[in-house]
């Protein structure tokens, strides 16, 4: 079943594209230099579009605390897509560099990617950007949810 778009749907989607880029923007730095670019923040940031009109877009609704919960909830799906993505993207060019005998060596080897890049994102700068303005997209949605009903 297919639902309509609805302002909160589209002020969600905004702020977790935000949130994601800003993210990435904090992330970025502990990259290696090799890897750094305009496209991994941009590439977050359509990430984050798209977890926040699907996720965070159909939980408004409640209350604040409740919106605040579910802008959480939408971050753990954004991070999860986001380190998927990313990891399977690194598979496909060490793939192409014929760094892999196998298929299966090389699915395989994406969970060993992402945790390598998942460790980089332990820092306090990306964790608070992605907490913190999780709570605040998903406050705004429930906000944009009830004004333009």
């Amino acid at each position: 079943m297919r639902q309509m778009p609805t302002a909160a749907k589209l002020v969600a989607a905004v702020c977790f594209a935000l949130v994601a880029f800003a993210a990435a923007l904090a992330y970025e730095p502990g990259l290696p230099e090799s890897q750094r670019g305009r496209w991994f923040t941009l590439a977050s940031a359509g990430i984050g579009l798209w977890v926040g009109w699907r996720v965070m877009g159909r939980m408004v609704g409640g209350d604040l605390r409740s919106a605040s919960r579910a802008g959480i909830y939408t971050i753990f799906w954004l991070v999860l897509w986001a380190g998927l993505t990313f990891s399977l993207w690194e598979m496909l060019i060490r793939s192409w560099n014929k760094r892999y005998r196998t298929p299966t060596e090389a699915l395989g080897n994406v969970i060993e990617i992402a945790l390598y890049y998942g460790s980089l994102a332990l820092n306090l700068e990306v964790i608070l950007t992605l907490f913190l303005g999780g709570m605040l997209a998903g406050i705004l949605s429930e906000l944009a949810n009830r004004i333009w009903r």
